[in-house]
């Protein structure tokens, strides 16, 4: 009889938690179809005309489109170059010997530690010297080699390399294969959902990043879209929330829609990542 009741509680516990998670997007979505006048009724209500115009006049106000553009470039590559750079790392760590192994390597599990504030000043004037200011470069190399998730990327795909067993890694040795062939070949494909997982959240680190841009960007049309939110909450702008809510509503759907492409070996990642240490 207990277990009975057990489950349809859970249920209910769940969907609770559910609404109250999509409840705010919910929010989001209608607010963005509102004109100004509806968004201060009490209790609140559903707009009695559905305003989709508002999009368009966000995009009419600022260039959006080129925003758009500039997130998705810089947050593709960056986290192209984390998990190629991790992955590396990641299956130096967990199949390979060499001198200094596990300090390098809890070294670099200190760095997350570390707040980007810190580092800030230092990698400012790395790009400075390098004469990337005010390029997508600034914002995609450091990325390349291990800042944001990179530290993070090594942990994760170091814990997934550990547990896949060593007769794989032993029979392509026999067969003449060398170590970067048994890194492309044999263990890449097995770590696909450890893959998916570091791709998933450097794309978010990077689309929702605000303070890298700022530092770097100054031209008009290399600003990402974070930027754009950023301005539509200023200025004339201030009151019109529902052309702010328009352009969140825009900048979510390419995080949900990797997301939902990926969510199979998201959670497959999530699972096995941490398995062995």
């Amino acid at each position: 009889m207990t277990n009975r009741l057990q489950s349809p509680l859970l249920y209910l516990l769940l969907l609770g938690i559910g609404v109250a998670m999509i409840g705010p997007f919910l929010w989001m979505i209608i607010t963005s179809l509102s004109s100004p006048a509806d968004l201060y009724h009490y209790p609140p209500q559903l707009p009695a005309t559905w305003h989709p115009e508002n999009y368009a006049e966000v995009f009419s106000r600022f260039p959006f489109g080129t925003f758009t553009f500039n997130s998705l470039k810089i947050a593709v590559l960056a986290s192209l170059g984390t998990v190629a750079s991790a992955s590396l790392a990641g299956y130096a760590f967990a199949r390979m010997e060499f001198r200094g192994k596990n300090a390098l390597y809890w070294v670099i599990l200190a760095t997350m530690m570390i707040p980007f504030q810190v580092t800030m000043i230092p990698l400012f004037f790395v790009i400075k010297t390098l004469g990337l200011i005010d390029t997508h470069a600034a914002l995609i190399l450091p990325a390349w080699f291990g800042f944001g998730m990179g530290a993070f990327g090594v942990f994760l795909l170091r814990q997934f390399f550990a547990t896949v067993p060593k007769e794989l890694e032993e029979a392509a040795l026999l067969d003449g294969a060398g170590r970067f062939r048994i890194y492309w070949q044999v263990m890449l494909p097995l770590a696909r959902p450890a893959l998916a997982t570091l791709a998933v959240l450097a794309f978010m680190a990077n689309w929702n990043d605000l303070l890298g841009p700022v530092i770097y960007l100054s031209s008009t049309e290399k600003m990402t879209l974070t930027v754009g939110l950023a301005a539509l909450q200023g200025g004339e702008l201030t009151a019109r929330i529902d052309l702010v809510m328009a352009g969140a509503v825009v900048s979510i759907i390419p995080i949900v829609l990797l997301f939902v492409v990926a969510q199979k070996f998201f959670v497959k990642g999530i699972g096995v990542g941490g398995v062995k240490g």
